[in-house]
Formats: structure tokens, sequence, C-alpha cells
């Protein structure tokens, strides 16, 4: 029987910068032998809700015909759904909703409508906020009413976008992203990369990403951060979204084809393995 030597990720240190769903990725990464440094970049419990706002957004959309939806989040949807169930608006707005054209990004976005009996007309393959907003490419939006369902960060140019091409746009802020309320184990996370003492770290959302890069700027290591991930630290991301938040600091990262936590671990394990056999940078 294999002991803990024998694991393929045995004797390396992989950072882990998500809130939630923290225990079960750290659980997946250990059990292939990886000493985890957990490090959230964000609040444990994320999503706060101001209800009395999402109350008021709510009655601005309902008050309207509204030709196009688009769907960014399942946890949004969900959310938004719950909200209006407690307030005894949910079949009004459910049927509402149900006249217009419904736009998803992904198949967790597909799953909260379709829990609420909508169905969605197109959803983007590569769930992308950017790509859903490519589809309406060529359409004229003059005069269309459009609710954009927007997640814990602030979609102004999507909005801006949409605006352009005629648009009336109706923004529903579900939650917004907070930070972490102790900063501590992402410093010495920032510190631990700087200096290599990781061989990867993890990244689930937008939000994580600029949290550790900022915290890092704040401190005088971004310089050392970017070295370290264009080397020896894999930036392992859980789809493109995330990825694309690295650009900024041209930072190299890797994802999976399927944005999903299973395949990002497993895409993470073969990379490390690669390179701890010198077949990979």
């Amino acid at each position: 029987m294999p002991g803990p030597a024998d694991l393929p990720l045995a004797g390396l240190r992989v950072g882990v910068t998500a809130a939630r769903k923290a225990a079960e990725q750290s659980a997946l990464l250990e059990r292939r032998g990886a000493e985890v440094v957990w490090a959230p970049a964000l609040s444990v419990d994320p999503y706060r809700v101001d209800a009395e706002a999402l109350r008021a957004l709510t009655a601005e959309v309902v008050a309207e015909p509204v030709d196009l939806l688009l769907g960014t989040t399942g946890i949004g949807m969900r959310t938004w759904f719950r909200a209006a169930e407690a307030d005894g608006t949910l079949d009004g707005l459910v049927a509402h909703l149900d006249r217009a054209e419904i736009v998803a990004r992904g198949p967790k976005t597909v799953g909260a409508l379709r829990q609420r009996g909508l169905r969605e007309d197109w959803v983007s393959p590569v769930e992308e906020v950017a790509d859903m907003v490519r589809h309406l490419d060529g359409r004229d939006l003059t005069g269309r009413r459009v609710v954009l369902q927007e997640y814990g960060q602030a979609l102004d140019g999507e909005a801006a976008t949409l605006r352009e091409r005629g648009a009336e746009v109706v923004v529903v802020t579900i939650y917004r992203v907070e930070d972490v309320d102790d900063a501590g184990p992402l410093l010495a996370l920032v510190r631990e990369v700087a200096a290599g003492r990781v061989d990867a770290v993890t990244f689930t959302s937008p939000p994580a990403v600029r949290a550790l890069m900022g915290l890092a700027e704040s401190e005088g290591h971004d310089a050392a951060v970017a070295r370290a991930f264009g080397s020896t630290v894999v930036a392992s991301c859980v789809g493109p979204v995330t990825a694309a938040a690295f650009e900024d600091w041209e930072i190299p990262t890797i994802h999976p084809d399927r944005s999903r936590l299973g395949a990002m671990v497993k895409q993470l394990e073969s990379t490390l393995v690669e390179r701890a056999a010198g077949t990979t940078r």
C-alpha cells in the first residue's frame, strides 16, 4: 500500500486563497500529498446582500417589461430568487423574466434558472461575461430593456457597452465580495511566494487574485511575487475569468478547460508532477 511519500504531490507546498469550499479544496490537495497553506483572500462569508437595495432593484425590474436577461452566476441568481421569495415577490419576478430572452454564463446559472422554471435561450460555451456581450454583437438593442445580473465584481464596462448599443440597462447587484477580516495569513503567503517557498497557489475568483496582488503591491513585494509566478511558482486558476485577472501583472497562469474545482486540482497535479520530472519549464 502506497505511503505518504508515494503520493504525487508529496513534499510540495500549495497555497489556497479560497474562502468558500476551502476545506474541500484542501482535502483534494492533501489526499495527493501536498502541504496546504491556507490564506483566504476574501471574507469567509463574502456574499453579503443589501436586502433593502435588492428589494428596490427587484421592484424596478418588474416595473416594466424585460426584453433580455443576462444571468452571470448561479449563486447570484439563487440568492436573488430566495430574497424575492422571502419578500413574497418571487412569482411576479419569475413570470416577468419568463417573457424575456435569457442569456446565461454557464451551467451553474442555467441550473439556478431552471430550478425556478425559467429556460435559457443561449449559454456561453466559455462561461465568460464578455462572451455573453459578444453574443449580442450586431443586434439592434435600441430601446431594448436589458437586466444585467451583477456578481461580486462590478460590470460597469459591460453595462456601458450595452448602453452604447442603445439598450436601457438595469444592473441588479446581488452581493458584494468583502475583503478578508484578518489579512495576516494572506500577507504571510505573499512573502512565501516572493521567497519561492511554495510550489503553487490556487485562485477561484478574480477578486482573490486582486486581493493577493494588491497586498503584494502595498507591501512592496509585487515585483518578487511576479518573478516567482513567472518561474518557480504555479498560479493555478479555476477558469479563464480568474486567469484573466492576472493580465495586469503579465503573470502566466494555468486553468482547466472546465471551470471546476476538481478539474483545477487535477490539472495542477499534472503540472507539478511534470515539472518535478523536469519536463516543464
